[in-house]
């Protein structure tokens, strides 16, 4: 593993443009509807000064990110940012598009960002996407040491950039199967949170989440992975029903390890017994007793207990198993290089890596092919070196895995493969019991049964990739990530927990409250977010919510939670994100000018900015949701022209011409009528109580009260609880 500690702590250079402030937004936000990084810039003497009147800004820029000229800007067209670079913009628009080409040139194309001012002369915010946090921040910073060094004329290493983002890329991002799966999942509109910086990710929230690591599920047979984790005990229980495997012992000795090669009269393959992957300290086609004494000690290292097993020759094949089912099947090499009588194998190598196909990592169609100490004693166990020179014709296989991480190629075989072998792997995945599996197998065909050519099945993987099937070198993609998340729910199943998310200038806590005590007393479990705490049920967590995104995440993840009703004032959406994709109920109760803490922030203006804030909450709703409306102050109904969702308003005048119109459409309302609150559901009204018989109206003596209780009865009755129910769970609440 890379040690990160030098890119978190990456400084800015000392120059004019400073970087006051660095802030990561998760979720939709004031900027996005996507989580982004907000850098707060101050140009000092730069202020207004555009990029046509710093002298040779332009050249000093193509020269050093000539690939900016790819950026669109708004004339939408290749080239446009130069242009606009030509004709004069501010240093924070150039930072912008830096900072995302970084990224992008990374491998991390984000393709989104925007420059806005703040209310403090020569300040700007500065916002761009980012894949990882780390990468983002790095590439900001990076944005601004490039924009001094060109204001300073001082060299600046951009491939050491680059080659820094990569690293943080290989090292944060999630690996590419489980990328494919939360995209899967995403495509389907089932959320997802990452758990871990590694490949920990849960997939649905609340009590229908699911947990995964890379491939492997949470219903993945904890036995079956210690099992699959011995060769040699898996070879065993395999053999035990009839699955041809290679003859093989396991030893703690080299003597024995000898002996088996004389009696078997044929080339062997040693491996550790435990714990090896991706063909680590595996050693194959093993032909004389030297490179068998050697290879043992070798893999001896790495594991007390060694097997020696028969060498199979034929092609390797990986066949992949999903709800113990076929899913794909390709046919595997390892990085090999063919020699040609005068090149050296290590300028074979470094011309195999410069293909354009072979990237670092497992981004790409195929990897780059690292040296390591596996390479290196496949040379050795042959008698060669780096410098050796092979005869022309020989080929050399770098590696003793398939493994695409480690530079193999593959090629899609799922229409070839012989019915009866798609029956052997689906059979050792339920002898097994492994829900994915993949399953090696060397076969002269996989086209021919495997009784009938002397195939052998070698090896069972608890944690297969999907690259290989997903992107392979030659033949039909399969999109296996299909059928992982059918796996983890079935068409027609349920993905996620209702959200209720709440906004407003007053009384978004007591709102919270009350559709906690009426939800739950429908039976449901609800997780609440507000500003009296965190609540799992009856049981509070935290004493405050702190209005921490990471709070509305913290419920998400609870498996004992059925719905989530959170509280999202301006501060969450301003600072944090929302913390959630989407919800299902959103709900702006209303909106007071006068409150000076909504202008305490740089980009905060007046109160059609805290409008807009707020709106963020009613634009995150899902198409099939609701966004409940209060009809009673202009700028919070402009928000419907905004939204995807249904729309539900709420208002105290009877005559408010934006319910009017509504209602005449066959709109949603609830509507306080004569101090009676009404349910107006295509043009359908029914009166539900008098406002007077709420207890809470005389025990909170705020104006506000009205509001909660009107949004509260919409959000309520839309989830279906009857106006019956409705209103004999508000003539009991208790708060």
């Amino acid at each position: 593993m890379t040690d990160l500690t030098q890119f978190i702590e990456y400084k800015p250079v000392d120059g004019p443009v400073k970087i006051e402030n660095i802030s990561i937004l998760n979720g939709a936000n004031y900027f996005s509807a996507e989580n982004v990084i907000r850098f707060r810039i101050n140009l000092g003497e730069y202020d207004e000064i555009p990029t046509n009147k710093i002298p040779d800004f332009l050249e000093k820029l193509k020269q050093n990110l000539p690939t900016l000229y790819q950026h669109h800007c708004s004339l939408k067209k290749p080239g446009g940012f130069f242009e606009r670079v030509k004709e004069g913009t501010l240093l924070g628009h150039v930072i912008e598009h830096i900072a995302i080409e970084l990224q992008t040139l990374a491998g991390m194309n984000v393709g989104f960002g925007k420059t806005r001012i703040s209310k403090i002369k020569g300040v700007f915010n500065v916002v761009f996407r980012f894949f990882d946090e780390i990468a983002g921040r790095y590439a900001g910073i990076a944005a601004v040491n490039i924009i001094n060094s060109l204001l300073q004329d001082a060299p600046i290493d951009i491939k050491k950039i680059i080659s820094d983002l990569i690293q943080i890329r290989e090292e944060r991002l999630l690996g590419f199967s489980t990328q494919a799966i939360t995209g899967e999942a995403e495509k389907r509109g089932i959320p997802w949170l990452r758990l871990d910086k590694y490949n920990l990710v849960q997939i649905g929230t609340g009590k229908y989440r699911k947990i995964i690591q890379a491939t492997v599920t949470g219903n993945t047979s904890l036995i079956a992975v210690e099992i699959t984790d011995n060769k040699y005990k898996t070879a065993s229980i395999l053999s035990e029903y009839g699955v041809p495997i290679p003859n093989r012992i396991i030893t703690d000795k080299v003597e024995d390890a000898l002996a088996f090669f004389r009696k078997l009269k044929k080339p062997v393959v040693i491996k550790p017994a435990v714990g090896g992957y991706q063909g680590k300290r595996v050693s194959v086609n093993l032909k004389n007793e030297e490179s068998v004494v050697n290879a043992f000690s070798w893999a001896a290292e790495f594991d007390e207990e060694v097997i020696v097993q028969q060498f199979v020759k034929g092609n390797t094949y990986r066949v992949l198993i999903i709800d113990f089912k076929f899913a794909a099947a390709v046919q595997l090499r390892a990085a090999h290089i063919t020699g040609d009588g005068t090149t050296p194998i290590r300028t074979l190598i470094e011309k195999l890596n410069s293909e354009p196909v072979r990237e670092i990592g497992d981004k790409g169609k195929l990897s780059k092919v690292e040296v390591d100490e596996e390479t290196l004693k496949i040379l050795e166990l042959k008698g060669y070196n780096p410098d050796t020179i092979l005869t022309a014709g020989e080929v050399i296989h770098l590696k003793n895995s398939g493994n695409m991480k480690l530079g193999a190629e593959s090629a899609d075989v799922s229409e070839n493969i012989h019915p009866y072998n798609k029956f052997v792997c689906e059979r050792i995945s339920k002898i097994l019991n492994l829900n994915v599996a993949g399953i090696d197998i060397i076969s002269p065909d996989i086209a021919t049964q495997v009784t009938e050519n002397n195939a052998c099945v070698i090896e069972v993987n608890a944690a297969p990739d999907f690259r290989m099937h997903l992107n392979p070198t030659y033949g039909e993609p399969r999109k296996v990530q299909e059928q992982y998340v059918d796996m983890l729910f079935p068409p027609g199943s349920e993905s996620h927990i209702p959200i209720y998310s709440v906004t407003g200038s007053r009384g978004k806590t007591l709102t919270v409250k009350i559709l906690r005590y009426c939800l739950g007393k429908q039976n449901l479990t609800v997780g609440a977010v507000c500003g009296d705490g965190i609540f799992v049920g009856d049981n509070r967590l935290k004493d405050d919510s702190g209005f921490d995104s990471a709070n509305a995440a913290l419920i998400l993840k609870d498996p004992s939670v059925d719905y989530a009703v959170l509280e999202t004032n301006v501060e969450t959406v301003l600072q944090f994100g929302l913390g959630y994709k989407f919800a299902d109920i959103g709900i702006v109760l209303n909106l007071d000018e006068n409150k000076n803490e909504y202008y305490e922030y740089d980009h905060i203006k007046d109160i059609v900015d805290i409008a807009y804030a707020k709106s963020v909450v009613a634009e995150e709703v899902y198409e099939n949701g609701f966004t409940v409306l209060n009809a009673d102050h202009e700028l919070i109904c402009e928000m419907s022209e905004r939204i995807y969702s249904k729309l539900i308003f709420i208002s105290r005048n009877p005559e408010n011409e934006f319910v009017q119109s509504h209602i005449k459409n066959g709109g949603m309302a609830v509507m306080l009528i004569e101090y009676k609150i009404f349910i107006i559901d295509k043009n359908t009204s029914a009166e539900l109580l008098p406002i007077g018989q709420i207890p809470l109206v005389y025990s909170v003596r705020e104006d506000y009260v009205t509001d909660c209780i009107l949004a509260s009865v919409a959000a309520l009755y839309v989830a279906g609880i009857s106006p019956d129910d409705i209103k004999n769970l508000l003539c009991a609440l208790q708060l």
